[in-house]
């Protein structure tokens, strides 16, 4: 995947992540989110990445790193020619730095390396930031699946890119 620039001069490298990766992520899930992946949830995807066991669906477990500091990370899975974004998150200090674009370019490359041309996401409705984000990269806000979130109940948004 290569460097990319990250503001203030920041060098961020994304490269898929590891087995050893697992912990950090884990702990950054249950900083971020309201229902946290598990540390197992988060290594099986990581080795579902590594793996590659099913044909025609393709799984990609990256990382947005300052050496070797996780500063974000994303999951996704492409199939049939459609992509879905599982989970991303950044590490709160590395916020609104670049990296969150980082991981979107990341995605969209990858996807597209797949043979993928949609990229289907959902995203809580009162997360400004994230929307902000996927608007950013070309994503369009396509429907709503009510009271789908839980801690605390929200709608999802649903967005796509083609």
């Amino acid at each position: 995947m290569g460097r990319q620039k990250v503001g203030d001069g920041i060098k961020l490298q994304i490269r898929p992540l590891c087995r050893e990766n697992a912990a950090a992520v884990a702990a950054l899930e249950r900083k971020i989110f309201g229902t946290p992946w598990s540390e197992k949830t988060v290594e099986e995807s990581i080795v579902r990445g590594e793996s590659q066991e099913r044909p025609g669906a393709f799984y990609a477990a990256l990382g947005a790193f300052l050496k070797d500091e996780l500063a974000g990370y994303l999951f996704a899975m492409a199939v049939a020619g459609e992509g879905e974004l599982h989970r991303i998150g950044t590490v709160p200090a590395f916020r609104r730095k670049g990296v969150g674009d980082a991981l979107m370019e990341a995605l969209v490359s990858w996807i597209s390396y797949c043979g993928g041309g949609s990229i289907w996401l959902e995203v809580r409705a009162g997360n400004k930031a994230a929307v902000s984000l996927y608007k950013k990269h070309g994503f369009l806000e396509t429907g709503r699946r009510k009271n789908y979130y839980q801690n605390p109940t929200e709608d999802a948004c649903i967005f796509v890119y083609h």
